[in-house]
């Protein structure tokens, strides 16, 4: 008989890499997949559709409320909105074998109802909440707390690095995977690159990424492809119609994200350091930048630099924009360079990060806890 799973994601999906892997992950492996998603900017059934057209055991069902992401407690009513939709969409679900709740604002809503009604809990941290969200230090114990009970309720625990367990350290879970957050990518031919740099993802601070689009203008002979949404995505624009080596996408599709990358010289996944979380950062460009054979420019102190420097598959760089700019004119004057590394990366990627290695692992987690 079937096995049904209610995917639980507070984003809209389609531009969400990891959820996207593991929906269809389990949707290709005979579960029955039912998607509660947070439909932010009105577009994501319409994407989804195109995405997850070919498996039928994937249906979606969308919170419709225009919210930024990562909203945290300055927006609680958006919060609540959202655990209340998704704690109603689940009591009409009449059959549910496994709830796979992503992060707090997921588990929120899941975690009573598996409890009442003997459901098996699958506790997915993409990121753990107080190290990532605006909170009041009053309320830090608090929060921290319950998402405690709610990984040591858990069936199953999954984080997206090994570094991660020091997030959990105060916890007990009942079973815990890693699951890397690997493209399922084939190895490709390469070919010449269009672009010197690639960037898709989101446009904030915290990862240079305003830095490096303020002294753009001084680099501008460099050729830059850009995607995605934030605080930055008006200059992006203007940028786009001011410099002939700027082009911006605004928000793509998962495959349009690994085409625009496998066409630059070299990607980047650079995250401040002084953030807990970020020292501890599993960031997709990472393994996206692996999967691609493309070094990878990353800063020093963010857990990832070890990575990058042992296997000598990039740059590391403190955290600015000189360095940054610095890093990529010496990959694009040393191809060389640029393809030993991307070999050793297209490597390690095969033999450590590969997505099947993973599929396997999240399939054999899950056949363990409903036996």
């Amino acid at each position: 008989m079937m096995k049904t799973v209610v995917y639980i994601r507070g984003t809209e999906i389609y531009n969400d890499s990891r959820a996207t892997k593991e929906i269809m992950t389990l949707a290709s492996s005979g579960y029955q997949v039912i998607v509660l998603a947070w439909d932010r900017r009105g577009i994501a059934e319409q994407k989804c559709t195109a995405v997850f057209g070919e498996f039928t055991s994937a249906s979606f069902k969308f919170y419709k409320n225009p919210t930024p992401s990562g909203i945290g407690i300055k927006h609680i009513d958006k919060l609540l909105g959202w655990i209340r939709w998704g704690r109603k969409e689940l009591k009409e679900i009449k059959k549910a074998d496994i709830i796979h709740a992503c992060d707090l604002d997921s588990g929120l809503l899941a975690y009573p109802i598996c409890r009442k009604r003997n459901i098996k809990l699958v506790y997915d941290i993409y990121d753990y909440y107080i190290d990532t969200h605006p909170i009041p230090k009053m309320l830090e114990s608090l929060i921290e707390n319950y998402e405690i009970k709610i990984i040591n309720s858990a069936d199953l625990t999954i984080i997206c690095t090994e570094e991660r367990k020091q997030q959990i350290e105060k916890s007990s879970p009942k079973s815990l995977i890693v699951i890397h957050n690997s493209p399922d990518i084939p190895e490709l031919t390469p070919l010449d690159s269009k672009y010197d740099y690639a960037y898709c993802g989101g446009l904030d601070e915290k990862r240079l990424v305003g830095e490096i689009l303020r002294t753009y203008p001084e680099n501008e002979d460099l050729k830059f492809e850009f995607a995605g949404f934030g605080a930055y995505n008006n200059l992006a624009e203007e940028y786009t119609r001011k410099h002939n080596n700027f082009q911006y996408h605004g928000i793509v599709a998962y495959d349009q994200v690994i085409e625009i990358e496998s066409k630059a010289i070299c990607l980047s996944a650079i995250y401040d350091p002084s953030y807990r979380n970020h020292r501890l950062c599993a960031p997709n460009k990472l393994y996206e930048a692996l999967a691609l054979g493309k070094p990878i420019i990353v800063c020093k102190g963010t857990g990832i630099d070890s990575i990058v420097s042992e296997n000598n598959i990039g740059v590391v760089i403190d955290y600015n924009a000189d360095d940054f700019y610095e890093a990529v004119r010496y990959l694009k004057s040393h191809p060389e360079f640029c393809s030993l590394c991307g070999k050793r990366a297209r490597r390690l990627y095969e033999e450590k990060y590969n997505w099947e290695i993973m599929r396997k692992r999240l399939l054999g987690a899950y056949k363990n806890i409903i036996c």
